[in-house]
């Protein structure tokens, strides 16, 4: 009979570097993230317990668990686990019956072993006894030693009075938990860029505060719900945490640039007054910073001096842009990975007013001028007008 799996062993990374007193905040917020997202999924457990390093699910559907746990931020990887007992005769006689149940015939295969506490054994003496134990006893699958990239592997990792036994690693999102860090107002296109921008700073334990700035009447009336769905979908992220959408109207400064401003500057007045709305959010949020999807040279607006142009428009806040470096192909893959990517197929015609020529060594000077006939008190009343969609309850 093969051995049963009972507990889901979840590993996060930089958490463990952290001061005592950082890395046991930032363990309770892992914790408590991964049982409300159990509890949310409707997958049962009796506990989750930390260990030095470790945290552990004690549940029947480790599968289910795992899948779950691995997409939590904080959480750099997770494996399903067989508990027993620390004394090398009963890793021995285990490992042999998880290599009956789990290993292919033919197949070249290696074991690993980590090992905390002490014991009257070393983890060298668990990788080559349990080797030898496993070519002896299962002499029909016709195994082979491969220590450097094996077919498959068997994993031990001895703490103190339990041994966890497993065969199977499936990679978490990573970063830290959600609350380690503060809120940010994170921008919103019906793009692919600024989903993932998003997403990089969440990551890193940010709270998002979802904006969209709608362009009606420049824009497909499509724009709105694509931006909520990609919300939405990120939101699934986020624990224990209260997430909004703001959509802002955005038509009527927008006009007002088509009228006073020249052309070619159109997509830089565009984005310094999207930064100062989103200013007024982050106030009223009590948020941190800005956060932005462009990339350097990707558009015309996003070259270095344009982009210089646009921060100047906000200067009490900081404005990230975490893809600033990535290339396309970056972008595309990490929205493929994440399930936003679909959206931004849909999201066409989301602007019409993108001038044919456009500046692109805009100069803060310049801009500034052009706005001295605008009337940007707009700004304020198209933030007092917008529509806010609770993604998540806290």
């Amino acid at each position: 009979m093969s051995p049963e799996y009972s507990e889901v062993l979840v590993r996060y990374g930089e958490i463990g570097i952290k001061s005592k007193q950082t890395r046991k905040r930032m363990e309770d917020l892992l914790i408590k993230h991964i049982k409300s997202a159990m509890r949310e999924a409707g997958v049962k457990f009796s506990k989750v317990r930390k260990e030095y390093g470790r945290i552990f699910i004690v549940t029947d559907v480790t599968q289910e668990a795992s899948d779950i746990a691995s997409n939590i931020f904080g959480v750099v990887s997770v494996s399903p686990v067989v508990v027993i007992e620390s004394d090398l005769d009963t890793i021995l006689e285990t490992g042999v019956e998880m290599a009956r149940g789990s290993f292919t015939k033919n197949k070249s295969f290696a074991v690993g072993s980590r090992r905390v506490g002490t014991h009257d054994y070393s983890s060298q003496d668990v990788r080559e006894k349990l080797g030898a134990a496993i070519l002896m006893g299962l002499p029909e699958l016709e195994l082979s030693v491969d220590l450097t990239s094996p077919d498959q592997s068997l994993y031990v990792e001895v703490r103190n009075q339990s041994a966890y036994l497993f065969v199977e690693t499936i990679d978490g999102v990573g970063g830290m938990p959600t609350g380690s860090q503060g809120k940010v107002v994170c921008t919103l296109s019906s793009g692919l860029d600024s989903p993932i921008a998003a997403f990089k700073v969440m990551k890193r334990g940010c709270i998002p505060v979802f904006v969209n700035f709608d362009n009606t009447p420049y824009a497909n009336d499509d724009c709105k719900a694509i931006v909520t769905e990609q919300a939405q979908l990120l939101a699934n992220y986020i624990h224990n945490f209260e997430v909004k959408l703001y959509i802002v109207p955005h038509g009527e400064d927008l006009s007002e640039a088509e009228t006073h401003g020249p052309p070619k500057m159109t997509c830089l007045f565009c984005k310094r007054n999207m930064l100062r709305m989103a200013r007024e959010i982050a106030i009223m949020e009590d948020a941190d910073a800005i956060v932005t999807g462009e990339i350097i040279g990707e558009q015309a607006s996003q070259t270095t001096m344009n982009l210089r142009a646009i921060n100047t428009a906000v200067c009490d806040f900081p404005i990230l842009r975490p893809c600033a470096g990535d290339d396309k192909s970056d972008i595309e893959a990490l929205a493929h990975k994440i399930g936003t990517y679909k959206f931004a197929e849909e999201g066409l015609s989301c602007c019409t007013l993108a001038p044919k020529y456009p500046v692109t060594r805009g100069k803060p000077s310049d801009v500034q001028k052009a706005e001295e006939d605008m009337n940007l008190d707009v700004l304020k009343n198209q933030v007092g007008q917008a529509s806010i969609i609770t993604l998540r309850t806290g």
